[in-house]
């Protein structure tokens, strides 16, 4: 049975919904069915209008399907192309988030708007990911008033490269607003995206010598391996797996080098007093900790705990140590845990960390890596002609190789054909840490259990970073100048904030690539006067069930079509 409810907002002013009861995971919620607008507007219009409404309501005369004719020529073409409506969707969130109010108040010369063009371009990253000469062209596929040219694009590129920190920090305010997020717990990745160029920026030096700038496209570790000039992106998301910054840095400095100025930045900018970053193993060198110390920072890092070097002695032991493991009841799991003192540094004042490491050890990691292994080595038995291994990079099974220049029967030197054996000890010792996990962190009073499930939830910020290479096309970049380079990754920053905050809203009940064929189904058809055929598949009427907005219309006039998705559509709990 539906029934009218009443919400009043900060300002004293009262909504009116048509709502109504369900059922979901044994819980009682209730959805929107009608949005009737401000109370005080419908009452100048017709005084009473709350109380007709309830009676209407209770008696069921408000949940009947109205029916609109329309009348037109099957025999007629129609000529006018399908227009998506998908965008009104996401242009919801870029209201709720207020970033057209954020963009009325950017100064600039031209009397173009700005918000219309960054919504443009954060849209149809999103819908139709494509060169800023493609996204101009294709504005004419949505439906509305859309009339934004290329070279408005191209100067307002220049705008958002100028804004860029302050657009980042109103999200974080905003986003801070609608979820509740936690600031004190952060994780951090980088990834590289390469550009449709074989040849990098280039160092502008004055004639002093000194340098005027340095480019951000240079050649460095792809993670595509590919030969391109790339740019580093460093991420910061929340526990909510909702993106809370990035920063790009040149393609050719490594992960260790960019994450320190990160931390600095997202702190200063977003005045957050203490972080705990959780990271992968390239961010775990002494530098970075020092540095997090020093700031009274915490940290949560995997370790690098194989290999005869470079892989703390103390750890290896605990690891082979048989006692002091907990095994869950079918023996395919087990972790233990202690404190350690670090020095961090060889200086005799170096300073010294406590930290906790939490060890874990899985059947089924132990059961991949031994079958890695064995692959390996077979790999390596068919390196042991000597021409063959300098023939073979290093890698895969080489490792397992011994390498003698010195025929120890005979005493002879060999400098061109070594005598190549399979190392057993290598072999022997690996196998010791198959299944083995080891994380280190500050926060020694934090439990086992929180430890493992704060690094599992890491895995989201590589998930971040696949939807922006996959669903919205990050890459390649087409644009050359620092600028729009700038420019353009904020607004693939800003399309992957509406598309986690849609699937935040949501409940995680859809993926990226599913919520955008959805919304890239909403199609409309102008049949005659004002009224609009409407067409769009079954994930699409599930979101907006999702989002608590009632939307199954076959045909519908201009006026509606408009307004579509055009008030805050939260399900009531």
């Amino acid at each position: 049975m539906a029934y009218i409810k009443t919400t009043t907002n900060k300002e004293g002013r009262t909504h009116v919904y048509l709502v109504e009861g369900y059922r979901k995971d044994g819980k009682v919620k209730q959805r929107i069915i009608h949005k009737y607008g401000l109370l005080d507007e419908l009452e100048a219009v017709e005084p009473g209008i709350l109380e007709r409404l309830k009676k209407e309501a209770k008696a069921g005369l408000l949940n009947s399907n109205q029916t609109i004719q329309v009348t037109y020529d099957l025999l007629e073409p129609m000529n006018e192309p399908d227009k998506s409506y998908g965008w009104m969707v996401l242009d919801n969130l870029f209201e709720e988030l207020k970033l057209h109010d954020f963009m009325k108040k950017v100064k600039t010369k031209s009397n173009y708007d700005l918000s219309t063009a960054l919504k443009l371009l954060v849209f149809q990253r999103i819908l139709n990911p494509n060169s800023k000469l493609a996204t101009v062209a294709s504005q004419a596929d949505l439906f509305g008033d859309w009339d934004i040219n290329l070279n408005a694009i191209y100067r307002y590129l220049d705008k958002l490269d100028e804004i860029k920190n302050d657009i980042q920090l109103h999200l974080h305010q905003e986003i801070s607003r609608l979820t509740n997020r936690e600031g004190r717990l952060v994780f951090y990745d980088v990834t590289n995206y390469y550009f449709e160029t074989d040849i990098p920026d280039e160092e502008e030096i004055s004639e002093d010598g000194e340098v005027i700038r340095v480019g951000l496209r240079r050649r460095g570790p792809s993670k595509e391996h590919r030969p391109k000039p790339i740019v580093q992106l460093g991420l910061f998301m929340d526990t909510n797996g909702i993106p809370i910054s990035y920063k790009l840095f040149r393609g050719n400095q490594t992960d260790s080098v960019t994450y320190l100025p990160a931390v600095e930045e997202v702190k200063k900018q977003f005045g957050i007093e203490r972080i705990i970053v959780v990271a992968d193993k390239a961010m775990n060198s002494k530098t970075n900790v020092s540095a997090m110390f020093e700031q009274g920072d915490g940290w949560l890092f995997s370790q690098k705990h194989r290999g005869k070097r470079g892989a703390p002695k103390d750890i290896q032991e605990q690891i082979l140590n048989p006692e002091d493991w907990h095994f869950n009841q079918t023996e395919t799991f087990a972790k233990k845990s202690y404190i350690r003192s670090r020095k961090l540094g060889t200086r005799k004042n170096a300073p010294v960390v406590e930290e906790k490491v939490v060890i874990t050890w899985s059947k089924k990691y132990a059961d991949r890596e031994r079958i890695r292994r064995e692959g390996a080595l077979e790999y390596a038995s068919k390196l042991t002609n000597a021409e063959l291994f300098r023939q073979t990079s290093k890698k895969g099974g080489k490792k397992y190789l011994d390498l003698s220049y010195l025929d120890k029967e005979t005493g002879e030197l060999k400098p061109f054909s070594p005598i190549i054996k399979i190392d057993k000890d290598q072999v022997a010792f690996d196998a010791q840490f198959d299944g083995i996990n080891v994380l280190v962190t500050s926060e020694i009073n934090m439990s086992d259990e929180a430890i493992l499930d704060s690094y599992k939830q890491l895995s989201k910020i590589e998930d971040c970073f696949r939807v922006t290479k996959t669903e919205i096309e990050s890459r390649p970049v087409y644009v050359w100048t620092e600028k729009h380079i700038q420019a353009h990754f904020l607004t693939c920053f800003i399309a992957l904030i509406l598309i986690r905050l849609l699937q935040y809203k949501t409940n995680w009940v859809m993926s990226p690539a599913r919520m955008i064929n959805a919304l890239n189904s909403a199609k409309a058809t102008h049949l005659q006067d004002d009224y609009y055929r409407l067409q769009e598949n079954s994930d699409m009427k599930e979101l907006n069930k999702l989002l608590g907005h009632d939307w199954q219309r076959g045909i519908v006039k201009f006026e509606e079509l408009k307004n579509y998705a055009k008030n805050s559509y939260t399900t009531l709990k």
